[in-house]
């Protein structure tokens, strides 16, 4: 248990309140207030609490957290926003959230210009770039980044540029050096994962077996479920055999059949039809059972029975279409999209980040 999970953060949110009463100018106290806000899931307090800062004193902290939050919650549209002021309580309004991409670009692109000397702006910014595809973009941002704080989160992602930039050597570059920054900020074994991938396709086949081995070692101590993605390392490596013995020992009914195709692949290199006619056969029968069990459902909404009836067929179509494909002897290509990592980047969130830059004004 944390040592935040024991404080009564309402408690301290009234508290603070009161505080913003009688110094209504101090933005430091309005930031302190908008992360207390969001530990008792009241987003829209937090909101007006961050947009009455940045209007009050516009600095790299105020307006960065504004920017922050708008991409990574959206803003709230309230009845007559307009005409009222931010000091005003919105308990009593009514409000839908929406997409503040653009707004949150704007704001941290401006705050770069400042060149702050601190990594948080620049993660985000990359974030937001890459959220675009626009990766060559983020390349130079992250860049930056990694020059004033490397960390797992800003060289994985990186990484995830180089690789969807076909640049692999540095891909893999990047996201060992990611993996060797987890933390307590972050566990993540997707960097280690991308690794591998990146090795598997740069046809280093000893290291990429060792580095595929150590995180199947990972994988199972903490309980991460990683090992139909880490089989897939294998897979390019034509290593069928280890193919077939991680996906063998799974329970494919917590996998998805997206991985049938690897897997049927291999056993069919390896003349085990038996068990892809076993598998097939085993998880079409269960879909239907458990599709026919919806559809009877009294409880459940017509508009659902229907989804889920057109999403199951499908599911088995896919599954049959497999077996057609693997036996006439057509090799799936492993279709890997590297994970984009995050944390929390709000400047002075005293749970995640500690950190607590000066206020100067821009």
């Amino acid at each position: 248990m944390s040592k935040y999970d024991e404080i009564d953060f309402e408690k301290v949110a009234l508290h603070m309140q009161k505080q913003v009463e009688t110094d209504p100018n101090n933005v430091q106290l309005r930031n302190e207030l908008a992360i207390v806000f969001m530990e008792i899931n009241q987003y829209e307090d937090a909101f007006f609490q961050l947009q009455a800062a940045a209007e009050l004193k516009p600095s790299v902290q105020t307006l960065y957290n504004l920017g922050y939050f708008y991409f990574v919650e959206g803003k709230p549209i309230v009845e007559d926003m307009e005409s009222r002021s931010v000091e005003e309580d919105v308990e009593e309004m009514s409000y839908t959230w929406e997409i503040a991409d653009k707004e949150a670009f704007d704001i941290v692109e401006d705050i770069l210009k400042y060149k702050p000397r601190h990594s948080f702006p620049y993660n985000v910014m990359g974030e937001m770039y890459i959220k675009k595809e626009k990766y060559e973009e983020a390349i130079g941002i992250l860049e930056e980044a990694i020059t004033l704080t490397p960390s797992l989160e800003n060289l994985n992602n990186l990484g995830l540029c180089y690789y969807k930039k076909g640049r692999l050597s540095e891909a893999a570059e990047c996201f060992r050096k990611a993996h060797l920054l987890r933390s307590s900020n972050n566990y993540s074994l997707f960097p280690f994962l991308s690794y591998g991938i990146c090795l598997a396709h740069l046809g280093r086949k000893s290291e990429a077996k060792e580095a595929t081995k150590e995180l199947l070692t990972l994988s199972r101590k903490e309980g991460e479920d990683l090992e139909a993605d880490i089989a897939e390392i294998y897979y390019i490596l034509e290593d069928y055999e280890e193919v077939v013995n991680i996906y063998c020992k799974l329970d494919w009914e917590f996998y998805s059949e997206e991985f049938f195709p690897t897997y049927f692949h291999s056993l069919w290199k390896l003349s085990k039809t038996k068990q892809i006619e076993e598998l097939a056969s085993k998880t079409i029968q269960r879909k239907e059972k458990e599709m026919q069990e919806v559809l009877q459902d009294p409880d459940e909404e017509e508009e659902f029975k229907v989804e889920y009836k057109e999403v199951t067929k499908e599911e088995i179509a896919f599954i049959k279409n497999t077996v057609k494909e693997v036996y006439w002897g057509k090799a799936p290509i492993v279709k890997y999209e590297p994970t984009l990592e995050t944390r929390c980047y709000l400047y002075g969130c005293f749970r995640h980040t500690d950190v607590n830059p000066s206020y100067f004004s821009i």
